[in-house]
């Protein structure tokens, strides 16, 4: 028996940590830093990367000489003696191997512009990944403030609950010894069926966002995960100036790096396009073996093996046009893409600008909505006390009770904004910040 509670109580332990980490806890840090390993769309980016990469391999490869095996053998057979006038009439067999060799030695710069294209399409390719995580970052942060704000007004929701609880209980005591009508009953009852219906779509709003947030940090929808924060948790105020903000986005926003870098790549098409307008010239080497056997032993069988070296010039002079043609049509794509780098710029001084003031706008909020708020509490609480004493009315005290609830969700909706704003900030200076610290 002994060994058998032993054998339990071991069990019981082994299990504890399994059902301890059913679920996970996440920090808005831990949640952005999660997300950027294991969001699909994240990944996709890192894979474009890696294949980048390898054409910058392919790009180095025709700097190398190209080097192949070549052989043949092929039968011929006559179907009926004929007059020989030649030995390739007669039925044979010939075969044929050997080694070939060839070096670009010049295609009009082509190929170092193929380089240089494919070594700015793989930094492309990285901002490319850079500005996905900094998106979804964004985007994570964006959702969890949200969850944040949804849990503040479901406190302020149940809590209302509760208080129109307490007046409805007052209301229906006052009724039962004639002191109130029995109105007041029935409008406490209206406002409470009201708090109840909010605390429904607030709970449902709860959990869109937990789905969300779940679908960004690519788990399950079902899947229960703690997301651990508080709005009052997060620093506020920002390091920069408009000005250096506006430097820093510049210089730091992968999508102006992927639209500057896009401008140079068209430049290499064009180069690549002119490149036609050059000679070519290309070194060959080639060793190969030669033999033919004939089938009637009157001939003697022939062989030979060789080697040949030399320069290949090649330089075509008339296309139809399609060089020129091609060479003007990249150098339109190339300015077409500077006009839209020039408005990208723009753009991302508008976006710094605008996050800025909406973090003021917010600041400002804030402060007022906590006057507000400490005004709300401190007219519930008189109206309250009015209406226990019979001073006040129950009109009086559903309008205060109702005030204050708006004032918890002003204060909270403003908190929202600020930190929300915040986040734009820095997604919009291309500044990585996971914590919002």
């Amino acid at each position: 028996m002994l060994k058998v509670m032993h054998s339990i109580v071991l069990l019981f332990f082994l299990l504890l940590p399994i059902s301890v980490n059913a679920e996970q806890v996440f920090t808005m840090e831990q949640a952005v830093l999660h997300a950027t390993k294991a969001n699909p769309g994240v990944e996709s980016k890192v894979l474009l990367l890696e294949q980048a990469k390898m054409n910058v391999g392919v790009a180095q490869s025709y700097f190398w000489p190209r080097v192949s095996l070549v052989a043949a053998n092929s039968r011929t057979k006559n179907y009926e003696p004929i007059p020989v006038y030649s030995s390739d009439s007669l039925s044979q067999r010939t075969w044929t191997k050997g080694m070939q060799a060839s070096l670009s030695l010049f295609a009009g710069f082509a190929h170092l512009n193929n380089l240089e294209k494919s070594v700015l399409s793989k930094d492309i390719a990285a901002a490319n990944q850079e500005q996905a995580e900094l998106e979804l970052a964004c985007n994570v942060q964006l959702q969890f403030l949200n969850l944040l704000r949804l849990r503040e007004n479901l406190k302020s929701s149940e809590e209302a609950v509760l208080r129109i609880q307490k007046q409805l209980s007052a209301s229906e005591a006052f009724v039962k010894v004639g002191m109130a009508p029995y109105l007041n009953v029935l409008q406490n009852q209206v406002e409470l069926s009201k708090a109840q219906q909010q605390v429904i779509k607030v709970k449902n709003d709860i959990r869109n966002s937990e789905v969300q947030l779940n679908k960004y940090l690519n788990f399950s929808p079902n899947m229960q995960i703690i997301y651990k924060g508080n709005l009052k948790d997060y620093n506020r105020g920002v390091s920069y100036t408009e000005e250096s903000a506006i430097n820093a986005a510049l210089k730091n926003r992968p999508d102006l790096k992927v639209a500057k870098k896009s401008i140079e790549v068209a430049f290499k098409d064009m180069n690549i396009s002119m490149a036609q307008y050059l000679p070519k010239i290309d070194a060959t080497y080639s060793n190969s073996q030669f033999s033919i056997d004939y089938d009637d032993s009157r001939y003697e069988d022939y062989g030979r093996h060789y080697w040949s070296a030399g320069l290949q010039f090649s330089w075509e002079i008339f296309s139809g046009g399609a060089t020129t043609f091609d060479t003007l049509a990249q150098r339109k794509k190339a300015q077409s893409l500077q006009k839209a780098y020039e408005d990208s710029a723009s753009s991302a001084r508008t976006d710094v600008i605008r996050s800025l003031l909406d973090m003021k706008a917010a600041d400002e909020l804030i402060k007022t909505t906590r006057i507000g708020l400490t005004a709300a509490r401190e007219s519930y609480d008189m109206a309250n006390k009015r209406y226990m004493t019979k001073i006040g009315t129950i009109t009086e005290l559903l309008d205060a009770q109702l005030r204050l609830t708006q004032a918890e969700n002003d204060e909270s909706q403003a908190l929202n904004d600020y930190h929300a704003a915040r986040s734009k900030f820095f997604y919009y200076v291309g500044q990585k910040n996971p914590s919002l610290r």
